[in-house]
């Protein structure tokens, strides 16, 4: 697996929970055992590699008998583990603008997610994409991120938010039982990864805005972001480039690689680098903005089909079918029900 980063996940992080294993009688030492993480890593507020995170959330589950470790993490988060930017979230004006802030500088703090804020059908809608699935224990990094964001909303509304849900791409764990009481409401099996909040709440004014603070803090994180070489990471660029075309007809590799400032024999190059491709990353995309739509009791089969470049519905029934095992219109009665 090509690692993207050598430095993917921020300290701090990790200095949590080490914390929490020491609440819990697991000793700093034995928690760190074949991580690779050494004191001077700890202190001086430098970042994990994927690997070294890995480790350390593999002793902690061992150490704890706990695969719900990552929900642990977030439920212990506070809106100071994200150093300066969470600084920056606290300085901003409404909620949307929080939502905005850390989808734009998450990268600053967990490199190997990305996220993206968009609003449709009264929901705004946290897409998370994993930039390195393959690594070990996913699911716990992928746990602890979003019981981390929907910490932070909660944080900075000040107040629970009973509208918010996550949601996961696959089926729900054991792990999950021990927990759900204690997170946001939580739906599997949906083929999507997000958290979504009522579109209502993103204007809420925050306590603590403070336009000058917010400026400087924002300026911080640029300047972080070109220290560390964030800025090109190509994934999320070709990303955001599909998300953006997603209405208008997905571009091809010769276009995608102009909007990019390179030739396409180059784009392709950089992506086989990191074992993806450009077919995959459109067919991806596509996905995503299908299963999005079907969400929306409003549109009708065949308006979703047309949207999404398919000729007949039939089509995009039995892509539909490939993508979750079941129709389009099962899919949609059974995630738009009030049961979770």
């Amino acid at each position: 697996m090509h690692k993207l980063y050598k430095d993917d996940v921020h300290v701090e992080y990790a200095l949590a929970l080490l914390q929490l294993l020491e609440q819990q009688g697991v000793s700093r030492d034995q928690a760190l055992v074949g991580t690779g993480i050494g004191a001077e890593q700890l202190a001086d507020g430098g970042r994990l590699t994927t690997h070294q995170d890995a480790q350390l959330l593999t002793n902690a589950v061992r150490l704890t008998c706990d695969p719900g470790i990552g929900y642990r993490i977030g439920l212990h988060s506070t809106i100071t583990w994200h150093g300066m930017l969470g600084y920056g979230l606290m300085s901003c004006h409404s909620l949307r603008d929080a939502l905005e802030l850390w989808a734009a500088f998450l990268d600053l703090r967990m490199a190997t997610f990305s996220l993206r804020l968009t609003e449709r059908d009264g929901f705004a809608l946290l897409l998370v994409h994993d930039l390195s699935p393959r690594a070990p224990m996913r699911f716990c990094a992928v746990d602890r991120l979003m019981i981390m964001t929907t910490r932070l909303c909660e944080q900075l509304a000040q107040r629970p938010l009973p509208g918010m849900e996550i949601w996961y791409r696959g089926p729900e764990p054991l792990h999950y039982a021990r927990y759900r009481k204690r997170i946001a409401a939580t739906r599997f099996e949906t083929n999507l990864s997000l958290v979504r909040v009522p579109a209502e709440e993103l204007d809420l004014p925050l306590a603590n805005a403070n336009a000058s603070t917010l400026r400087s803090i924002k300026s911080q994180c640029e300047r972080e972001r070109a220290r560390l070489r964030r800025s090109d990471d190509l994934v999320v660029r070709v990303m955001d480039l599909l998300q953006d075309h997603e209405r208008i007809g997905y571009p091809s590799v010769q276009d995608a690689a102009k909007l990019l400032c390179m030739s396409s024999r180059t784009l392709k190059r950089k992506l086989q680098r990191l074992d993806l491709n450009f077919r995959g990353l459109v067919d991806d995309a596509r996905k995503d903005a299908v299963l999005r739509d079907v969400l929306n009791p409003s549109l009708r089969m065949d308006e979703i089909a047309l949207r999404s470049g398919y000729a007949d519905p039939a089509n995009l029934t039995r892509a539909f079918r490939r993508w979750t095992g079941e129709s389009p219109s099962r899919y949609r009665a059974r995630l738009l029900s009030t049961g979770i």
